[in-house]
């Protein structure tokens, strides 16, 4: 069965080897219908009815010895008179975190007192006290209220193993089962601190988070089998706001390595540099622009991250001519859905018929947001960062977007996730540094795929062999994971639809022609991409004219009538 081979498979280490249960990063984060569909939320500050202004709430994410206390401490040393609530998580043996803040806040230096500072002891915000991470919240608004003077921001410190995206959903959720505890507050900026000095040597390990101690250890670390890696790529993508923290520690090169990789990782984050935490409060308390990631979800972030990268290649294919194709960045548009892409010239047999109905479909949103913000905001001292999908970048880190409106053959497909880089000892990160730091090697290169330049990639799949379920694609550093996510909008009964006309409107953007929904839509981001032939290898695996007729005649019962509900 082809599903059983491909359908559910992780790429570790030297091997591809069954993945029969859902990964950590996928688990149900908001309140689901049947389909695995988040249901219709509440728009900010919905939960209040009073016309006072919300406090907005800054989240701090990255990991333990990233800076993130050191951050924190300085905020509280503000000069502005600020005044401001913290909520410290710490999911060390030994918490530490919350005795440093609450001296810096009680020596007399900043704007906040010592009971200013609301500890979460050995847990995780986004998972084993999200209940008291909530009650924090509402508590440290109850002490503002009897003291009759408000807070002007609130700042949770996230523990390094934290998940930004969990916390996110966790708040919104919370504003639909318990407005209350929420009530006067708004999530407002998502701040990732890096670790300068160990960002691109932990990106190409290959480890668990229950094998790193160092980042805390708890109940819920001890069985957390999430990839480091993975969890880096989510603090990074999914924050309004970088701080490149121990600058100092490393040297120009590595520093403007590490600059390009974030920036490309997330082209709409503001990106600073700092040394010992020091940051403008500025660039940090509310620094989030309109429609910023906390008001979004996963689906919502790809879709961002997709028109900005498009938003660039248009502006690289008008502006900017007669570069060489060094980086993959051909002039040959791609345009969005490029539905009307074929594959006449070869036959591999129809495609696998077998529909196999695994659960656990995940969080696919409801409402998709279209803000694109093309900034990057870099610190005074560093340099502004380039757009993805730009080729005027000194290690050749760029993006690109890669669609069709036709199902993947799982076999022909196998064949092209085998060539990732998973195996490789270095990636094309580590490579272009070397390379950057030495002459040009003499020897003939040796011939490899164009997958291994690939050190990121993600997005939606279609596979032949099932016809309701999205898959999700998910490369980050050495580890791949290609699992179930959720359910197309197009098999999905209209009467089960969200009722906000908005909602709807943005779902029947993706829609177009006889299948609706269903699309290939992957971002890849990599170092000196031949973006030609990357393109060709998964072209490859597209289903030709025969196959497809093949695949519309087995699939035909199961299309929705024109009411939405499937026949």
């Amino acid at each position: 069965v082809v599903l059983g081979a491909l359908g559910f498979f992780c790429v570790t280490g030297r091997s591809v080897s069954a993945l029969m249960s859902e990964p950590h990063h996928k688990r149900l984060r908001t309140a689901e219908d049947g389909h695995g569909r988040s249901r219709p939320r509440l728009e900010d500050g919905q939960a209040v009815a009073s016309g006072e202004p919300l406090v907005p709430v800054t989240l701090l994410s990255g990991f333990l010895g990233a800076g993130k206390t050191t951050l924190l401490k300085n905020i509280l040393e503000n000069k502005a008179g600020l005044k401001v609530g913290v909520i410290v998580n710490d999911v060390a043996e030994i918490n530490i975190d919350k005795a440093l803040v609450s001296t810096k806040a009680a020596g007399g230096g900043g704007s906040a007192l010592q009971e200013d500072t609301v500890e979460l002891a050995n847990g995780c915000a986004c998972c084993s006290v999200a209940e008291e991470f909530l009650n924090s919240i509402e508590k440290l608004m109850q002490m503002a209220a009897a003291r009759g003077v408000p807070w002007d921001h609130i700042v949770v410190e996230s523990s390094g193993v934290a998940e930004p995206r969990e916390i996110r959903d966790n708040l919104r959720n919370a504003l639909q089962s318990q407005p209350e505890v929420l009530e006067g507050t708004q999530l407002h900026t998502l701040v990732t601190v890096v670790d300068s000095s160990t960002f691109l040597s932990e990106f190409e390990k290959r480890n668990r988070v229950n094998q790193r101690e160092d980042l805390g250890k708890n109940d819920f670390s001890e069985q957390n089998t999430r990839q480091v890696v993975d969890l880096m790529c989510e603090q990074v993508e999914c924050c309004d706001v970088l701080i490149m923290n121990k600058s100092d520690l490393i040297d120009e090169r590595q520093l403007a390595m590490l600059s390009e990789t974030l920036a490309t990782l997330n082209p709409t984050a503001k990106l600073h540099v700092s040394e010992r935490g020091r940051v403008d409060l500025r660039f940090v308390l509310a620094a989030a622009p309109d429609n910023g990631v906390a008001s979004m979800d996963e689906d919502t972030e790809q879709r961002r991250l997709v028109e900005q990268i498009k938003s660039a290649e248009h502006g690289h294919n008008e502006h900017e001519h007669g570069h060489a194709d060094k980086h993959g960045l051909n002039k040959e548009h791609e345009h969005g859905h490029a539905d009307k892409h074929e594959h006449c010239e070869h036959e591999h047999g129809h495609a696998d018929k077998h529909e196999h109905g695994h659960g656990q479909e995940h969080g696919h949103a409801d409402k998709h947001e279209h803000g694109h913000g093309h900034e990057h905001g870099h610190g005074h001292e560093h340099g502004h960062g380039t757009p993805a999908g730009r080729e005027a970048v000194r290690f050749g880190i760029t993006s690109f977007c890669y669609q069709r409106r036709r199902p993947f053959h799982p076999w022909r497909l196998m064949n092209v996730v085998k060539q990732l880089p998973v195996r490789q000892e270095a990636l094309a990160l580590s490579e272009a540094l070397k390379e950057a730091a030495e002459a040009p090697a003499t020897d003939i290169d040796v011939v490899r795929s164009p997958m291994q330049a690939i050190i990121r990639a993600k997005g939606f799949v279609w596979l032949s062999n099932t016809h309701t379920q999205i898959y999700y694609w998910a490369l980050a550093g050495k580890h791949f994971e290609l699992t179930q996510y959720a359910t197309w909008w197009q098999t999905i009964p209209r009467n089960e639809w969200p009722d906000n006309e908005k909602e709807v409107a943005d779902i029947q953007l993706d829609f177009d022609g006889e299948w609706g929904d269903r699309r290939q839509e992957l971002v890849f981001i990599g170092v000196a991409m031949d973006k030609k032939a990357i393109i060709s290898l998964l072209d490859a695996c597209i289903l030709t004219d025969v196959e497809m007729e093949h695949y519309r005649k087995h699939w035909a019962d199961d299309e929705p009538d024109d009411k939405g509900a499937q026949k």
